[in-house]
């Protein structure tokens, strides 16, 4: 290309662009990408300093221009590549070299006309755009449906409805794939603010698998390119996967918009055979945990890490306003090898600080996670849970469906609380356009210990050993009912 003209990806397809950032050589001494912006702007670019200047609606509009300069005995070269801003893709090149008596800067303006003259810019056009969009995002197959049609149907499953991303770009609706399709569903385009994808195109082919939370999808990106993600599918309300891509990680999350989930926020246990933890009281079989995961049970089923089987138990005092509930094992015998040595007891939360580090053992997720005890950790965030409510403290360890009546646990080990609920993200995003991060809660182990002293004859159970997250993960239990 040295000095002669350079050959565009598509023949005037730069008057496609509408808005151009020029960025800096990684060598400039001349100044060159400063009057590139300069001539940029006389030509009639728009020009910005970066794409996300530009509304979003016009990032099709956006290209960008990378260049080189290298000094040589003659003066210099100049070369230049235009692409589109979104995928990269080519759209211009140019390159210029020479010398102009003046100087360097004579010089310099010198080349980058000529560098504006081979590129051939004549100002946007809105049917060049429109050329070039459907030359590099061809339309995907379509199903033609809108959101009354699918608010009338009866769905199948619960994924069927009407879905956003969180920065509302598009709104689907995940219905019944067409037949003869390799998908069981597919997420079709209602709305979208991206000139590139059209009402009634197929953003998403959707494949469930053997659990009935866990999807195989293809995605396809804003420039309609696939991508292949795992789907899990949380709080009755959010779609959540990660996809690999040219440009690194995409991280995936859809926000379910219809039908619209409860107006509670969301309990820790699962539904459908309830599952979820407690923890040792006593050698005599009493276990906490929550009311709530044992509340709509006839039957109640414990079992600690390392039983090939569970035993039954049966609700000893409740308090249904805090929600807790004490259990007792009927064969208690089979609690003689198990957890030995106690490395925790009950304590109360009035000495519990801002900041405090706090962790957690429970039973989370047991379908896709299995059933061995998880930890996790994180601080109180708050001496008061939702609303403010004082029976609560809010934490940022991580809980899941399952973990509701984990123990809480100090750094020294003691229980201070009852892992109990997390925020519902879908609710949460319905009602203020934000997704909670780790925003969980534990009722204050005060309530427990008053629950307890109901029990006539009962004492419970002293810390025998120093704590360890081992040691106290073979002292909870996965509790099941149903």
């Amino acid at each position: 290309m040295h000095g002669s003209l350079a050959r565009a990806a598509v023949a005037g397809e730069i008057n496609a662009c509408k808005y151009l950032v020029v960025r800096d050589f990684s060598a400039d001494p001349y100044g060159i990408a400063k009057e590139l912006r300069t001539q940029a702007s006389v030509r009639g670019f728009v020009v910005v300093s970066a794409v996300s200047e530009v509304p979003q609606a016009d990032v099709l509009k956006t290209c960008v221009m990378n260049g080189s300069w290298s000094r040589d005995l003659g003066g210099g070269e100049l070369s230049v590549r235009v692409v589109d801003a979104p995928s990269d893709a080519l759209v211009a090149e140019a390159a210029a070299s020479g010398s102009r008596f003046g100087g360097v800067a004579s010089t310099v303006r010198f080349l980058v006309k000529k560098i504006y003259s081979q590129l051939g810019y004549t100002g946007y056009s809105d049917d060049v755009n429109r050329q070039r969009i459907s030359r590099e995002y061809p339309p995907r197959p379509q199903l033609a449906i809108t959101e009354d049609e699918i608010k009338k149907g009866e769905a199948r499953n619960p994924i069927e409805g009407i879905w956003t991303d969180p920065e509302d770009h598009y709104r689907l609706g995940i219905v019944p794939a067409p037949a003869g399709s390799h998908a069981d569903y597919v997420a079709v385009v209602l709305q979208s603010n991206s000139p590139v994808w059209q009402p009634n195109e197929i953003k998403a082919e959707i494949r469930s698998t053997a659990n009935s939370n866990i999807f195989t999808c293809t995605y396809f990106m804003g420039d309609k390119k696939p991508a292949g993600t795992t789907l899990t599918f949380e709080h009755n309300s959010m779609l959540h996967g990660s996809a690999a891509t040219p440009k690194g990680p995409f991280d995936l999350l859809l926000i379910r918009v219809w039908p619209k989930v409860s107006e509670e926020s969301a309990s820790v246990g699962s539904a459908s055979g309830v599952a979820g933890s407690g923890f040792l009281l006593s050698r005599s079989g009493l276990i906490a945990t929550n009311w709530h995961v044992v509340a709509e049970g006839k039957n109640i089923s414990i079992a600690f890490p390392g039983w090939s089987k569970a035993v039954s138990a049966e609700v000893v005092v409740r308090d249904v306003v805090n929600d807790l509930a004490v259990l007792r094992v009927t064969d208690a015998t089979k609690l003689a090898s198990t957890c030995p040595d106690l490395p925790f007891q009950l304590a109360s939360s009035n000495g519990v600080t801002l900041g405090e580090h706090v962790s957690t053992i429970g039973y989370p997720l047991t379908s896709m996670l299995g059933s061995n005890p998880k930890f996790s950790e994180g601080v109180v965030s708050s001496k008061s849970g939702w609303q403010d409510d004082p029976r609560s403290l809010q934490i940022s360890a991580q809980v899941q469906p399952g973990s509701s009546g984990s123990p809480l646990f100090d750094s020294d080990g003691n229980v201070i609380g009852v892992v109990v609920a997390t925020l519902d993200a879908g609710k949460v995003y319905q009602l203020a356009s934000a997704i909670p991060q780790n925003v969980n809660f534990a009722i204050k182990a005060d309530y427990l210990l008053s629950l307890t002293s109901m029990l006539p004859g009962t004492s419970l159970g002293s810390r025998t050993t120093g704590f360890s997250p081992e040691k106290a993960s073979q002292c909870v239990a996965i509790i099941r009912a149903w």
